[in-house]
């Protein structure tokens, strides 16, 4: 019987065969454990829920702890009208199309990123919160829901005190002031007329166009002895945030400009004291609306010339007032 002998150079191609299979199944063997450690690495770390109950306020800003690949849940107690990251690379936020009341939050980077959020709400508040993502590898608490309540009066007393009031018959609730009254009807009123208001003489300023461009509405005029209560609504126009300032009331003459040729010393508005008002919200994003209402002191008489007028300004534009005339005598029940 023959043996079949591989010749020297027969052996090395044989080996070298052999090597270049093995070596690729070897390195993809690694490959694929290698991605596996590693979904197992971020499967596997260590995440510690929280729910985060918060109060509704203008005055504090409030932080809420995220982490890559989660979502946080915010959860509001009225339909939310905008909102605006800071950083909308580093963080994405989504408004809600089912649940206007609903916010989701989730930060788009791997490492550590910082940033703020607005949130406006219907009624006008707003709502100030600092973004803080610590990174994919941090072990921090993260909040996984925030619920944000109304804000709510708290007493402080002692416990006996508590006690004795809680046995004792309620109080009937106190009458609502008539302000407050007016500024809800104003509040409910779906479609207000808007307009551009008038002119320093008088007349329309439709076709003039404001440093600022807000609308005005008036709501209802009515007359309480020796007072005027007004309500009014306001809307932003513009593309950007304005502030509103308290409303004024004057007495203005369009006869100023002849009267200053004639060198007469005349005024060209007197003020009229404002006893009370109500402004639903102060600083408005682009399309919001508020409601507001002001009692002052009616002049007792006047010239025919003379206008009542309700001055609303912005901060922004102090020198371009919107101007809505008043009737000087308010219409009868």
């Amino acid at each position: 019987m023959r043996c079949l002998r591989l010749a020297p150079s027969d052996h090395l191609n044989h080996f070298r065969l052999i090597a270049a299979i093995l070596i690729p199944i070897a390195l993809g063997a690694g490959d694929v454990f290698a991605q596996q450690s590693n979904i197992h690495d971020v499967s596997s770390q260590q995440v510690d829920p929280t729910v985060l109950d918060l109060p509704i306020t203008g005055s504090t800003v409030s932080d809420i702890h995220l982490r890559p690949l989660f979502t946080t849940t915010i959860r509001l107690p009225e339909p939310v009208t905008s909102v605006a990251v800071g950083a909308p690379t580093l963080f994405k936020v989504e408004h809600s199309t089912d649940d206007l009341r609903l916010v989701f939050i989730k930060p788009t980077s791997a490492g550590a990123a910082v940033s703020n959020l607005i949130i406006a709400l219907k009624s006008g508040q707003e709502i100030s919160i600092r973004l803080l993502s610590n990174g994919q590898t941090s072990t921090a608490p993260m909040d996984f829901v925030v619920n944000y309540e109304p804000r709510q009066s708290f007493l402080i007393g002692s416990t006996d005190a508590l006690a004795k009031n809680a046995a004792a018959p309620s109080d009937p609730p106190a009458q609502a002031k008539p302000i407050d009254v007016a500024l809800r009807q104003q509040e409910d009123l779906a479609s207000p007329a808007w307009m551009k208001g008038i002119d320093k003489q008088g007349n329309s300023s439709s076709g003039a166009k404001s440093a600022e461009s807000i609308l005005g509405a008036l709501g209802a005029v009515s007359d309480r002895g020796q007072r005027v209560l007004v309500t009014y609504s306001v809307v932003n126009t513009s593309g950007h945030w304005i502030e509103v300032l308290p409303p004024q009331v004057e007495l203005r003459s369009p006869d100023h400009d002849a009267g200053k040729k004639k060198k007469q010393k005349q005024t060209l508005a007197d003020q009229v004291p404002v006893q009370e008002f109500r402004l639903s919200a102060r600083r408005l994003a682009p399309g919001q609306r508020a409601d507001g209402a002001v009692e002052f002191s009616r002049p007792g008489l006047k010239q025919s010339a003379d206008r009542l007028v309700l001055e609303i300004a912005t901060a922004s534009a102090v020198d371009h007032p919107l101007l809505l005339q008043l009737p000087f005598v308010a219409p009868g029940e």
